[in-house]
């Protein structure tokens, strides 16, 4: 028997305090810090540390050591990465749909809170990525984190704290984004491309081990949530995988194996909630709230044309509109309604992150095979992108963390590449 996730939690707090003191050491252990602060809701687990708004002070305390650190913020202007400059793009966009909105209250503590909140979060990871080990410890926060939410999910299980739905049991994490099955689905969803290509091209067998471990327990949490879009989520990541793998029958015969351990673990409910797929959009009230999101998204801009109803307002508009307070649960209808065609900022942010994660692996691939492990970075970068993306059919994502963590990793790995590219005397 695992020990229960709220026996060990105590582990997030004192990692997080050992991480901001060792930030004096190096900038992107504060960064991490943050991370844990952010994903674990550090101020809702512990209701004290939210009172004293832990996590403020917290990220001034590392905005503060980053700025008196070598080169200080400038690494985040966006003169310094085509990266930096589509997600300022997006930052000012975002920012101006707030005071328009149909709701400017409700725009700024639902969306324009969060985004400017996101946007000094990328700004500490950007500042702090210095060389390539830097990158290691932030991805091995990412990986490290999502893992808790899928441990926190299969302890809860297995202590049978679990929320009955009409398709079976389903287990959520305790805090955070990861206590709705849906969204918990997700979040392990945009882990497992990072976590699989990571593990593969690790060095040393713990490492390995610890990531292969990582990677199953994320697959078992996607299980246990009972959640149709996260099913898809690892179907889509498999193909994925198998596409992008050099010996694709050894990498689909080790999902086979994993799919035939967890198959069981299932049980039936879940493999009969999964064949509700193929009912599509009228197959239940879930699926036609995913469709109508989009479509309602799309009356939005129609009526809003420029900026939308504002960052955060789609459930308020849709309330003014419809008749009915509601999330979009689609990624697309979400930004279309909340920014019109201000929504064009969000397309190319997205757009100039595959781009550059493209020159990246070219670059990375000229310097050596001794960055095989960062191409393999990258590549699960892209993967998770492509995840998220196919999953925004069925959730509301467009200004979650997962996109500018992916975008700060690009924009702090393509500068390093580069310096390292230009050291060895590459052409770019």
């Amino acid at each position: 028997m695992l020990p229960s996730a709220e026996s060990i939690q105590i582990i997030l707090p004192i990692v997080t305090f050992a991480c901001l003191l060792a930030t004096f050491k190096r900038p992107v252990y504060g960064a991490i810090a943050y991370f844990i602060i952010l994903n674990a809701r550090l101020g809702d687990m512990y209701p004290a540390l939210g009172a004293m708004r832990f996590e403020l002070w917290a990220a001034l305390f590392v905005l503060a050591r980053v700025f008196f650190a070598q080169e200080g913020l400038t690494r985040a202007l966006p003169d310094r990465s085509p990266v930096n400059k589509a997600f300022w793009i997006l930052f000012l966009v975002g920012m101006l749909s707030v005071p328009q909105a149909v709701s400017v209250s409700e725009s700024w503590e639902a969306g324009g809170y969060d985004l400017l909140k996101l946007a000094l979060f990328y700004v500490m990871i950007v500042c702090s990525l210095r060389d390539r080990h830097d990158v290691e410890l932030f991805v091995w926060a990412f990986i490290l984190n999502t893992t808790w939410m899928a441990y926190d999910t299969i302890s809860s299980h297995m202590q049978g704290t679990t929320t009955e739905h009409g398709y079976g049991a389903v287990a959520t994490a305790r805090f955070g984004d990861g206590a709705g099955h849906v969204a918990l689905a997700n979040i392990l969803n945009q882990g497992i491309p990072l976590t699989f290509f990571w593990a593969s091209a690790a060095r040393g067998k713990w490492k390995r081990l610890i990531l292969w471990l990582c990677f199953f327990a994320m697959v078992t949490g996607i299980v246990l949530s009972r959640s149709r879009g996260g099913f898809l989520g690892i179907v889509l990541m498999t193909v994925a995988v198998i596409y992008c793998a050099r010996n694709r029958a050894k990498v689909a015969l080790g999902f086979a194996i994993i799919l035939i351990l967890l198959l069981p673990f299932a049980g039936r409910q879940y493999m009969d909630h999964m064949s509700t797929i193929s009912h599509g959009i009228h197959g239940s009230r879930s699926s036609s709230d995913r469709y109508l999101g989009l479509v309602n998204g799309i009356s939005m801009m129609m009526k809003r044309p420029v900026l939308g109803v504002g960052i955060g307002c789609f459930a308020r508009a849709r309330s003014i509109y419809f008749g009915y307070y509601f999330c979009s649960h689609n990624l697309y209808g979400e930004l279309l309604g909340e920014l019109g065609m201000g929504s064009v900022a969000w397309f190319y942010f997205v757009y100039i992150m595959f781009r550059e994660g493209q020159r990246l692996k070219k670059r990375l691939a000229a310097s050596g095979s001794s960055m095989t492990q960062y191409i393999n970075l990258v590549r699960g970068l892209q993967v998770g992108l492509v995840m998220r993306l196919f999953l925004g059919n069925f959730s509301h994502c467009a200004f979650i963390w997962f996109w500018f963590v992916t975008a700060a990793l690009l924009a702090g790995l393509g500068g390093i590449g580069l310096r390292h590219s230009v050291q060895k005397g590459i052409k770019l």
